[in-house]
């Protein structure tokens, strides 16, 4: 092993809370590694392209990067190990900042936190395996859920740049809700669809599943129906009202914002990636609201989000666009598995099926997000998630309480 060690001061940050120079010399000692260096600011141009020569110009084969929040960094520190030709899963980050420079004040004891936390990330990544990354290509193809006024606008504008739509309505034909105000638009955009070849309609069915990510969503209608592939999907389904005259989200949409993973208020209406600047955006990439379906809405302001969700999809969901796939997904021991299925109830992806000839569980890799909750959750040990494997963390724990 030939791993190097790279402590950020994060300008005042960490280096004025911390003694890192101590750091960087006494890692310097551990078994393997054979670079340890302190850097101002690792973050920056001049910081990546010293990171990035120091792994190429030292045939460095895994580094540990003391300094902020993962979540702030990490992605940042991958792409530099990729660039110097190292396998980004072969680094490893020690959040030395907000774990310990900015909540231990003492500098003697804070030194010794972080010293502990640098030993345990350099445990960790002698236990690292390289991970490949993959990508597929995007499904330009969408499914809008609602035949209303919303949903057929919507499909119409896409059809134009000939894109291929289904339109799923529960009702026995598409319209929606028809008012004297908009009775003749309802006609007239019903007919327009029906002369699309673009636009397949399937009527009194509701989706039973939805499973996916932006660019591969899968639909399915039930078992007398081949699964509907996507790569975006638009809620069109309008909303109703309550007893007491309050508008509401319409019977069934709380079920589906669940497969989704979409949070919804106490009228049921969905929750947006942000109520003023992507109001036809929910929290989900690829996902997207227009009228009703929102909110109460005027038909005015429904062909205005019609136009945006359109518009939105059309710049996003380009044909032929690949969308990278995540490496750090859970792999499933089919000697091991029992087939209680508990993985899949935990798996907020649809990444995980029962196999019934083999009564085990398998794992969809292109589904899978690597969250971990299935192999926290298995009962018989039988699922790892690879690059948080327990062998791993076992290493990194044995560092920390050396």
């Amino acid at each position: 092993m030939r791993t190097g060690v790279f402590v950020c001061s994060c300008g005042p940050n960490i280096g004025d809370r911390i003694d890192i120079e101590k750091i960087a010399k006494e890692v310097s000692e551990i078994e393997g590694v054979v670079l340890s260096e302190t850097y101002g600011l690792l973050c920056s141009p001049d910081g990546k392209k010293y990171l990035a020569d120091k792994i190429t110009g030292n045939s460095l084969d895994r580094i540990v990067i003391a300094a902020c929040s993962p979540r702030e960094h990490e992605e940042t520190f991958m792409k530099v190990c990729e660039t110097a030709g190292l396998n980004p899963f072969m680094m490893q980050m020690a959040n030395i900042r907000e774990q310990v420079a900015w909540v231990t004040p003492d500098k003697k004891s804070a030194t010794e936190k972080a010293l502990k936390l640098v030993r345990g990330a350099i445990n960790r990544t002698s236990r690292h395996k390289p991970l490949e990354k993959t990508s597929i290509v995007c499904n330009p193809e969408v499914v809008v859920i609602g035949g209303g006024t919303a949903g057929m606008t919507t499909s119409l504008l896409l059809a134009d740049a000939d894109r291929r739509i289904t339109i799923i309505e529960r009702s026995p034909s598409p319209g929606g809700s028809v008012t004297l105000e908009n009775e003749k638009l309802v006609e007239n955009l019903s007919a327009k669809v029906a002369g699309r070849s673009e636009i397949k309609v399937i009527t009194g069915l509701e989706p039973e599943e939805i499973v996916g990510f932006f660019g591969n969503f899968i639909v399915n209608l039930g078992k007398d129906y081949d699964e509907i592939r996507a790569g975006a999907i638009v809620l069109a389904t309008g909303c109703s009202k309550d007893e007491s005259g309050r508008a509401i989200a319409s019977e069934g949409f709380r079920e589906m914002a669940e497969m989704l993973r979409i949070s919804t208020d106490q009228d049921g209406f969905p929750a947006r990636e942000h109520d003023s600047l992507a109001p036809i955006s929910t929290p989900i990439n690829g996902v997207y609201v227009t009228g009703c379906a929102g909110g109460p809405c005027s038909l005015r302001a429904t062909v205005s989000q019609s136009e945006a969700v359109a518009g939105t999809i059309l710049s996003s969901l380009i044909p032929g666009r690949k969308v990278e796939t995540e490496p750090r997904t859970s792999v499933i021991s089919e000697t091991l598995c029992r087939g209680c299925m508990t993985c899949m109830e935990v798996c907020g992806y649809g990444a995980i099926s029962f196999n019934e000839e083999k009564l085990v569980c398998h794992v969809n890799s292109v589904l899978c997000k690597g969250c971990g909750n299935c192999a926290g959750a298995c009962p018989s040990g039988a699922i790892r998630a690879q690059h948080f494997t327990p062998d791993q963390i076992r290493y990194q724990m044995a560092g920390v309480l050396r």
